[in-house]
């Protein structure tokens, strides 16, 4: 694009041009009797100079042979050539010329045609020429009262720009010649267009109006009270004379029928006012705009300021909860993850629990209709409504016991996460609330042959071995679990399936189906996963003698698949078990003892098993103890150890262990009950000091605290700089890049170290990466010594490494041709792209198992403390610890938005006592990171660090996204930041 078309282009349509004609065979077509060939010839000439041609020579012609045309298409192209036609000549003079333009404008303004009158008007808002304007002022004012509402509307913004752009003394007649308009106007849109010119030309006059109104604003269209609510917040702002009567106007205009008004009066009421009644009548309002409005867009921004009103004033929102959570019907689930948490957390009280979780109850029975079942993403719903269940319940025991039979309902269901959500909040009843665990306990034990998940089966059978007391309740858990393992021994039928096959069969049946897949444990390390299911037929097998044989259980089958985790869990929780029955029957230890030696051998002769792997180890345990219990006889090193293993095992050490879990989790729960938001206070104390760099005294100690935080800013910008002379030192070019929101605001300093004048300095960007150049700093001329601030604006599309580089070309008189001067490249950093955020291990390992890009950094530093390493390599990534949130705010007057100080590790690191506690006692350590860009990407680290013998760290680092770019950034962000402390500082 040329810079003629930049500077006197306000209109853009793309136009292939092609080769363009000549100025003689423009003319001929304009001079042509015919008005279509003159409308044609006329469209080409608008669309080449909007392309950058010039025919200067053509201003002549069409003033003799077009501007007399009454052809309409004629007139309608004439206005546009009108504003992008060259007006002045080259020492910034009018063009003769153009008092002739003017004498045909003003004829247009006095046309008997309305349409050709308005549209005169509109060209003549967009001029900024107040010689073109000067004459034309009596004949704009006088279309003031013209008989048609499309020339007043036009008329008054005509005189609304001119007053704007030359000031209100050319037109002093305007403001009340505007008043009068608006007294009798009955045309809703000059109306609006008359009050928004007071509004910002004479504030006075526009709120003495209103006043006078004041009970009639409420009847009049939306257009018009969007312009009074603008007059509203405008006045005060300012002055708070008539703050009451103009929150009365909101007030009535709250309950409009207009969905865009309702809206902008609940911004104002909250803004303007903190008062219960006014924040209710706002809350009301955007809870109306959320339960009527079908777009889920619409939905998402109400939420956002319903978040922003529960912030600060949470006793108004406690009364509002059950009207917002009618927003749940809407079948997006963002919609409904935003709906939980506004609603959950410290809106949810005592008065309302109980209407919380009958609605919560309900939606999860919706959930499990044929219907729902088919909705795409009924599971995650499912699975976030028994999280809100837990998180709600969680404090309420009454209120549990509703809900935690319906709950149970969902431990046999295929999708683990759903099974694993229910099973920790089992545990979490049966650890804090005793008169809960008998019911529990039992209905466990009916349903545990009917879990197919390893990890529910897991954590059932731990709280049977750490929770059961009743002798009755144990008896009823080791026949139930016993079983559920039958028929015994446990042994891998690849036998019987020969023998049918000889036999015949009718239908080969197929065989049931264990799938192994890997999952990352809570400590970032890799584990195998077995899921169970089962064959086709498996209900109909008869056993060769006739006897009918029992259904193979989930259970039985993961045992038999080689499940060394579940193995192991179900020998300790029978040993516990028997451990804590005084009377065992006989029948029953042996049985239970076969059990656990009939797993025993299965794991010992697997491939991926063995005498010495953990699996085995435990269940040597298991073994022992039944030994000791039997009085059998033991060597003294076997005896003690059975001994120590019975007496720990029956010491109930893992229900304080588990009390410190479940105390972690409380405090890092996305809903933590009665738990109130910090909000940071915008207030600066009188007697705080304002702070300059420039004056800040040099010499002696660092200055005042927080003083080095400026420093590092101002270095930090000028390290994102870039600057390069030109060969001949004529020119000086610098850049600075600032992050703001989506976009990168480039500033381009240009300073001409010569004593001639530079013409055409130009400064051309180009990009490489996902970035967008959007608008493009345009040519400048510099006196001798001149120096000019630009401004280009980048588009940032994802979370990618860019690349800014470009060049400088300026022009001499001396000199014939253009210089030019390349400029250094600028890097783009992922840094000021990611923030801080936080969660949850559960949702970390869901995401790390879907994501399918994974990029791996092996560790080289030259830092030998894990500590300090993992410290370094948080700060210069904004990753946070998963598992952890950390709502405190501190001190954040000098503190960027969702950026990590080295503060904020320390503190991250000393709160998670177990990653502390590894890092100072062992040589290995493996922590999950997480962070979240501003476009919404989440990025996910597993750091694993080993200490060699030597000091040397070493390890690698696995990076997991959705997208590509952010992985691969964040991977070369870390690769080089890890060498050390000096280098992120370089």
């Amino acid at each position: 694009m040329s810079v003629e078309t930049e500077k006197y282009c306000t209109v853009l349509i793309h136009y292939e041009k092609g080769v363009p004609p000549t100025s003689e065979e423009l003319a001929k077509k304009l001079e042509s009797k015919k008005e279509t060939v003159q409308a044609e010839a006329l469209e080409e000439l608008v669309l080449l100079m909007i392309n950058g041609e010039s025919y200067p020579k053509l201003l002549m012609t069409i003033i003799r042979f077009v501007v007399t045309s009454r052809d309409h298409r004629v007139k309608k192209l004439l206005t546009i050539y009108w504003e992008i036609v060259e007006k002045t000549k080259d020492n910034g003079d009018l063009k003769e010329e153009m008092i002739l333009v003017c004498n045909a404008l003003r004829n247009d303004l006095m046309h008997a045609n309305e349409y050709v009158c308005g549209s005169t008007l509109r060209l003549l808002c967009k001029m900024k020429y107040y010689r073109i304007l000067e004459p034309l002022k009596e004949a704009v004012l006088r279309n003031l009262g013209h008989r048609h509402s499309y020339v007043r509307r036009n008329a008054v913004m005509c005189v609304f720009s001119i007053v704007k752009s030359f000031g209100v003394e050319v037109l002093p007649e305007a403001p009340e010649d505007i008043e009068q308009l608006l007294l009798v106007e009955g045309d809703l849109s000059t109306k609006r267009n008359a009050f928004l010119m007071l509004v910002n030309c004479d504030q006075e006059r526009a709120i003495k109006y209103v006043l006078s109104l004041q009970d009639q604003v409420s009847s009049m269209g939306d257009i018009f009270q969007l312009a009074v609510l603008e007059l509203v917040r405008k006045v005060c702002r300012s002055t708070s004379v008539n703050k009451g009567r103009f929150l009365r106007i909101v007030f009535d205009l709250a309950a409009s029928s207009s969905t865009a008004v309702s809206y902008e009066c609940a911004s104002s009421l909250v803004t303007l006012s903190s008062s219960p009644v006014a924040i209710h009548q706002a809350a009301q309002a955007y809870v109306q705009l959320l339960t009527e409005q079908s777009d889920n867009n619409v939905k998402l921004i109400v939420l956002d300021r319903l978040r922003d009103v529960q912030k600060h004033h949470k006793q108004v929102m406690e009364g509002m909860v059950m009207d917002i959570f009618r927003a749940l019907t809407c079948p997006s689930l963002d919609v409904r993850k935003k709906v939980m948490d506004i609603c959950l957390g410290s809106l949810v009280s005592p008065r309302n629990i109980k209407d919380v979780v009958a609605l919560l109850k309900k939606e999860v029975i919706k959930t499990l209709g044929y219907e729902a079942s088919n909705t795409e993403g009924n599971l995650e719903y499912r699975r976030l409504l028994i999280r809100a269940l837990h998180a709600c319940t969680g404090q309420y025991p009454d209120q549990a016991q509703s809900v935690m039979f319906l709950l149970m309902d969902f431990l046999t269901e295929s999708d683990q996460t759903t099974a694993t959500e229910v099973v920790m909040f089992l545990r979490e009843l049966i650890a804090n609330y005793s008169d809960m665990r008998m019911p529990i306990l039992q209905r466990l034990a009916e349903c545990v042959g009917d879990v197919s998940q390893s990890r529910v089966l897991r954590g059932c059978l731990w709280l049977f071995g750490e929770y059961c007391e009743d002798e009755a309740l144990i008896l009823s858990v080791i026949q139930a679990v016993l079983a559920a393992l039958r028929p015994l021994p446990l042994a891998v039928e690849d036998g019987a399936k020969d023998k049918k096959e000889a036999a015949g069969d009718k239908k080969e049946k197929k065989a049931p189906k264990i799938t192994t897949k890997t999952v990352v444990l809570a400590d970032g390390t890799y584990g195998t996963q077995n899921v169970y299911e089962g064959g086709e037929g498996e209900e109909e097998e008869v056993e060769d003698k006739g006897k009918t044989d029992t259904k193979k259980t989930a259970f039985r089958t993961l045992l038999l698949g080689g499940d060394f985790l579940l193995s192991a869990m179900v020998g300790v929780s029978l040993t516990k078990l028997c451990i804590k029955l005084k009377n065992l029957p006989v029948a029953l230890r042996n049985e239970v003892l076969l059990v656990i030696v009939n797993i025993f051998k299965l794991v010992k002769q697997h491939v991926c098993g063995g005498e010495k792997c953990d699996s085995a180890v435990r269940l040597s345990q298991c073994i022992r103890a039944f030994a000791v219990m039997g009085n059998s006889q033991l060597p003294p090193p076997q005896l003690a150890a059975a001994q120590l293993v019975q007496g720990d095992w029956g010491a109930a050490q893992g229900r304080g262990q588990l009390a410190k879990v479940l105390e972690l989790a409380a405090q890092n729960s996305e809903w933590a009950l009665g738990q109130e938001e910090e909000v940071q206070e915008k207030s600066v104390a009188p007697d705080e000091c304002i702070v300059f760099r420039q004056l800040r005294e040099r010499k002696g100690g660092a200055g005042p605290a927080g003083g080095m935080d400026d420093d590092e800013d101002f270095h930090a910008a000028r390290g994102a700089s870039m600057a390069q002379a030109a060969a001949d030192g004529a020119l000086f070019a610098e850049r600075l890049a600032k992050v703001h929101s989506f976009d990168l605001m480039l500033e381009l300093l240009v300073v001409n170290r010569t004593n001639e004048t530079l013409q055409n300095v130009l400064v051309e960007l180009s990009t490489q990466g996902d970035l967008k150049l959007v608008d493009r700093p345009s040519a400048v001329t510099l006196a001798a010594g001149q120096q000019m601030t630009l401004h280009a604006s980048i588009k940032v599309a994802s979370t990618e490494t860019g690349i800014i580089f470009g060049y400088v070309t300026f022009e001499k008189k001396s000199a014939a041709d253009k210089e030019c001067s390349v400029l250094n490249e600028l890097h783009v950093d992922i840094l000021d792209y990611i923030e801080r955020s936080w969660i949850n291990e559960l949702a970390f390992r869901t995401m790390w198992s879907e994501f399918e890009w994974e990029n791996k950094v092996n560790i080289n530093t030259s830092i030998t403390e894990v500590g300090t390493f993992l410290e370094h390599i948080m700060r210069n990534t904004n990753m946070s610890i998963v598992g952890r949130s950390y709502k405190k705010t501190g001190d954040n007057k000098t503190q960027k938005k969702g950026k990590l100080t080295a503060e904020d590790v320390q503190d991250m690191l000393k709160d998670a006592v177990g990653i502390k506690k590894l890092i100072d006692t062992s040589s290995f350590v493996a922590v999950n990171l997480y962070a979240k860009s501003i476009f919404g990407e989440d990025a996910l680290a597993n750091i694993s660090i080993e200490k060699l013998p030597d000091g040397k760290l070493t390890g690698s680092c696995r990076i997991r996204s959705r997208t590509q770019g952010i992985a691969l950034s964040l991977g070369d962000r870390i690769t080089i930041v890890q060498r050390g402390v000096q280098a992120s500082r370089e």
